[in-house]
């Protein structure tokens, strides 16, 4: 089944995860993990789903947002991606189509079609630095107190892979592992940094990948309705009544706190010198055999 996971340290930051298969989940993954995921294996794929999947903090709002507008035609915000982590396969089933469904769990977990081919995949990838500055800031504002600490205690769990999810680096090896193994091609990855600096051509790769045309003007509305500003400012002002109940669930916050400041570099005014050089050296390690690049500012 799963284990419940305390850590803690002498310095007060404590973390609650459960376990299963020598990996971290988050604590709402309904029941014990063991069911759920073999629940989702037999899921019914269609043929017109999107599954964004992505370690946490990483631009899984962000994509699903393009993703729902490339999908529907439809400019308008529609709020937040249905996950397969936290919800019941029956409760997914009943989603009217398209459904847009998300994940931050890795793709040996994904419903066995998806693995066989149906359905479009995007999976956003970011870089560790400015993926665990803003993982930090959101646990910080949940209700659910899975993790509390300071930000250096964070930053510790985090290089140790004891956190939520799991190790970045684990994470970003098994999709690495697939883009060499799988034979499907329904799989498009996205890298946020890459987003940031031309979202037009990206959301323009999107829409071919998921087999859509549209004129010149929609992708560009979609694309100025997606900068980060606009996106905060103009689009979170239309969050739905249901999905404002959900945002009370698990936050005080009066929005949901997803989006903070969605800016690749934001990291250097929260690490030290100190635990910039030992991510550094940790980074060098991990990713040694590793061809994949990021950009950090």
């Amino acid at each position: 089944m799963c284990e419940w996971v305390e850590e803690s340290d002498s310095e007060g930051t404590y973390l609650k995860t459960k376990k299963y298969e020598g990996k971290l989940y988050v604590s709402i993954i309904p029941g014990n993990i063991k069911d759920h995921l073999e629940s989702l294996q037999q899921l019914e794929v269609r043929e017109d789903d999107t599954f964004i999947l992505s370690y946490p903090k990483s631009g899984t709002h962000w994509v699903f947002t393009i993703a729902s507008m490339l999908r529907t035609g439809n400019s308008a915000y529609i709020g937040s991606p249905h996950f397969l982590d936290y919800n019941d396969v029956d409760y997914l089933n009943k989603l009217p189509s398209p459904r847009l469904l998300a994940s931050h769990m890795t793709f040996d977990r994904l419903p066995l079609q998806v693995r066989e081919g149906k359905g479009k995949v995007f999976v956003v990838s970011r870089n560790p630095k400015d993926v665990a500055v803003s993982l930090y800031t959101f646990l910080m504002k949940l209700k659910t107190k899975d993790f509390s600490g300071s930000w250096e205690g964070f930053l510790r769990f985090y290089m140790e892979g004891k956190i939520v999810y799991g190790s970045w680096f684990d994470t970003l090896f098994d999709w690495e592992k697939i883009k060499t193994t799988y034979k499907g091609d329904n799989i498009m990855y996205l890298v946020y940094e890459e987003m940031k600096q031309d979202l037009l051509s990206e959301i323009n790769k999107m829409a071919t990948f998921l087999g859509v045309e549209y004129d010149k003007s929609f992708l560009e509305e979609v694309t100025e309705r997606n900068q980060f500003k606009t996106m905060v400012k103009t689009i979170i002002e239309e969050i739905k009544p249901q999905d404002q109940q959900f945002i009370h669930k698990v936050s005080d916050e009066k929005k949901l706190p997803i989006y903070r400041k969605g800016e690749v570099g934001d990291w250097k005014n929260h690490f030290t010198v100190a635990q910039n050089e030992a991510f550094d050296r940790l980074y060098q390690e991990q990713m040694r055999d590793c061809k994949c690049t990021f950009r950090f500012d």
